[in-house]
């Protein structure tokens, strides 16, 4: 019993972030509204609490990679930020991924189980 437990804690272990970039694409919900989220995430650039967004003449952008663990189920079980030098970013789009993804979508519905990557990009 303890080991089928352990296997079980092993398959759902947080893939290291070296290989998130050959995990497959988790597809944002179509209903998804980045405009709200990046005010927030403007503000902490501003505030000087987070310094990883890129400036260039058109404009500010700061990408945040996460994993998602899908269940057996189709839904999301757990969203893993990529540190990035800001952790109220980091967190802030764990919750707003959370809050997309609380209601399983037609756009996640045929996910099979396992892990997927997925980078929320900000753009101002």
């Amino acid at each position: 019993m303890i080991a089928a437990l352990l296997l079980a804690a092993q398959a759902m272990a947080v893939p290291p972030a070296a290989s998130w970039p050959h995990l497959p694409p988790f597809p944002l919900p179509r209903d998804a509204n980045l405009a709200d989220a990046t005010r927030f995430v403007r503000g902490e650039v501003a505030a000087n609490r987070c310094a990883a967004a890129t400036v260039t003449p058109q404009g500010s952008t700061l990408s945040a990679p996460v994993a998602v663990l899908v269940g057996p189920a189709g839904g999301v079980r757990q969203i893993v930020p990529l540190a990035i030098g800001c952790p109220t970013v980091e967190q802030y789009t764990v919750g707003y991924l959370l809050a997309l993804t609380r209601i399983p979508s037609e756009d996640t519905s045929g996910l099979a189980e396992g892990w997927y990557a997925l980078t929320v990009s900000y753009r101002w």
